[in-house]
């Protein structure tokens, strides 16, 4: 090349105006292609239109952060990458970018970024012509920028520079407090400097989550093109045949998939699982800000996979995830949260809740196939007219508090199958008398919690004939058997506790573990040929409901322990279980075991 040639070259760089294009209009018209997207051909917007604010943002010089949480595979990476590119020819400055590791670093320099440079003619044009100033963690570009790609864990990192611009990708791996020390390092650069950070959700009160809360919160929308109200794509309006099930009553995915779609939240629209609806969708959609009281120089964005994934596959890998969570797994319903909806992680009520069928009665409602006690104490099937000479087959249990308690009644038939009668808070061991009256209950069936308030939990028993129950970690308990024999139970031996010459209590401990791995089984089942089955009334309440999801079965260092969820209350839970104990006790459920080696032996009940 002339001198002259140079030299007009070089003026022409120099003297030509900066590109002020939004950054997206400027990547559709200079980014040939995206080695490793799916998508085929240079850069379109319209194929993830979610991308053109948060890129907008990048260059709009009042914004001095921004905070993206969006799910995975659905470009969020891509605000940073496009926008790099921009920035390199267009707004040049000292530029970090900070992944998990250095390894991780290293990946994203050479898989990524480099390949993504490669196929951008403004950026290549500004390679340096030494290839030894152009490494996989330092690039200095002809145009003065020097860009590093390093890694956040290695706090050296983030302490030795002064920068204009910081991109930090999946923050939610970082470790705490990094964050803020990287966001440190734009200071010096006062109105100029900018942070951007992407990441997929993480935990519940994180650093990530912290950041987007001083974010204005933009929610990517779509508005209804029947009501036209806009609303985010929302994972609660999701919605798939709950009929979808093979002949063992298991969920039938393929049939999940073809009758999954997304209802409108105003007018209950719905919208099929298909890419042409999603585009349709998406052609109307902006960003509305729930946050619109934070700093403008704050900005924040969230997108979940509903607006570029199928809802039928989604739909599918929810149910397994919430599968494996009641086995006690819940990692993938976990990944499920932070991967797909961009969600911090917490445990949801609803991905513990049964999909339990009303049953069709209500509470307090005699069941024709409740068993009755007969004279001899024997349980047999109910008939009318031995209903005035004979004890109903009901139960109550009492869950007992300090300042109040929860009672349970359920009727039970011979065969195993229970119906609840009826569920109450109530608040003195009198008002438990009054139920009993009540409903008719044999003072023998009755079972209190004696883990509270344990003294008075005796004294009442003691004067009604009641029966204390204790929670115990054991798995079993051994009985003696007449000739030196054992069997093994799910409930302890009878104790005595003595309160006085005269009166005394009756207190047996029940296995946590295997109690409520029977009451979990019960629960699901609601097909009489399959097993005894475990009903509701029409009319039972969201307080009963919620408290029957407040707990789970972990597996705790190599232990399964049956583990409240959070802070949730379970008083109708226990009271559950308590009535799972006292059908174990009568036989009704469940079944009795010997030791190894040891023949099964017959006894009578101990309640």
């Amino acid at each position: 090349m002339s001198h002259h040639k140079q030299l007009d070259r070089l003026w022409r760089e120099v003297w030509e105006p900066p590109d002020r294009r939004a950054p997206w209009m400027w990547a559709e018209e200079h980014i040939a292609s995206i080695p490793y997207s799916p998508l085929p051909g240079k850069f379109r917007s319209d194929n993830s239109p979610w991308l053109r604010e948060p890129l907008e943002a990048l260059a709009d010089p009042a914004i001095h952060l921004i905070s993206i949480i969006a799910a995975i595979q659905c470009g969020k990476t891509s605000v940073g990458e496009l926008g790099l590119c921009y920035i390199i020819p267009n707004l040049p400055g000292p530029t970090l970018w900070l992944d998990q590791t250095d390894e991780d670093a290293k990946d994203q320099s050479e898989s990524r970024l480099q390949k993504v440079f490669d196929e951008c003619a403004p950026v290549r044009a500004l390679y340096p012509r030494n290839r030894h100033k152009k490494k996989n963690s330092t690039i200095h570009f002809r145009n003065g920028m020097t860009l590093w790609v390093l890694g956040a864990h290695n706090k050296t990192n983030l302490q030795r520079r002064s920068i204009r611009w910081l991109i930090g990708d999946e923050t939610w791996r970082w470790p705490p407090g990094h964050m803020a020390e990287a966001e440190a390092r734009v200071t010096a650069f006062g109105w100029l400097g900018k942070c951007v950070f992407m990441s997929q959700a993480g935990e519940e009160g994180d650093d990530t989550q912290r950041k987007f809360e001083t974010t204005d919160q933009r929610e990517w929308t779509f508005a209804c093109p029947t009501c036209s109200l806009r609303q985010p794509f929302a994972w609660e309006n999701i919605e798939w045949s709950k009929s979808a099930r093979d002949e063992n009553d298991n969920w039938d995915y393929q049939a999940v998939r073809q009758s999954t779609v997304l209802l409108c939240s105003g007018c209950s629209r719905p919208f099929e699982d298909t890419e042409r609806q999603r585009r349709e969708l998406n052609a109307s959609g902006k960003y509305v800000a729930a946050n619109p009281k934070a700093s403008d120089e704050n900005a924040g964005f969230h997108w979940n996979s509903l607006c570029s994934q199928s809802w039928g596959v989604l739909a599918e890998l929810y149910l397994r995830a919430k599968a494996t969570a009641r086995q006690g797994d819940f990692s993938s319903l976990k990944q499920f949260y932070q991967n797909r909806l961009a969600i911090p992680w917490r445990e949801m009520a609803d991905d513990y809740k049964l999909e339990i069928e009303r049953t069709g009665y209500c509470k307090g409602e005699v069941w024709e196939d409740e068993a009755i006690m007969n004279k001899a104490g024997k349980i047999v099937p109910g008939a009318p007219d031995q209903a005035q000479a004979a004890a109903f087959l009901r139960i109550l249990t009492i869950d007992v508090q300090m300042d109040h308690l929860f009672a349970v009644v359920r009727s039970w038939s011979a065969t195993g199958s229970s119906r609840l009668m009826w569920n109450e808070k109530i608040l003195t061991f009198q008002d438990i008398a009054s139920l009993q009256e009540r409903f008719a209950i044999h003072p023998n069936l009755v079972f209190l919690d004696a883990g509270h308030n344990a003294y008075e939990v005796y004294r009442h028993c003691a004067d009604h004939g009641w029966t204390a129950l204790i929670g115990d970690k054991r798995s079993t308990f051994s009985h003696k058997l007449a000739g030196n024999r054992a069997i093994h139970r799910f409930y302890s031996p009878r104790r005595r506790v003595v309160l006085s010459a005269d009166k005394k209590a009756s207190v047996f401990y029940w296995s946590n573990l295997n109690v409520k791995d029977i009451l979990s089984r019960l629960r699901r089942n609601q097909n009489p040929e399959k097993g005894p089955t475990w009903e509701v009334p029409d009319d039972i309440d969201d307080d009963y409901l919620s408290q029957m999801e407040s707990e789970h079965r972990v597996n705790l260092n190599g232990t399964w322990r049956w583990k409240q969820i959070g802070q949730r209350p379970n008083h109708y839970w226990d009271c559950e279980c308590m009535q799972v104990v006292a059908a174990v006790m009568l036989k009704i459920i469940g079944r009795e075991f010997t030791p190894p080696g040891e023949a099964q032996v017959d006894s009578e009940p101990e309640a």
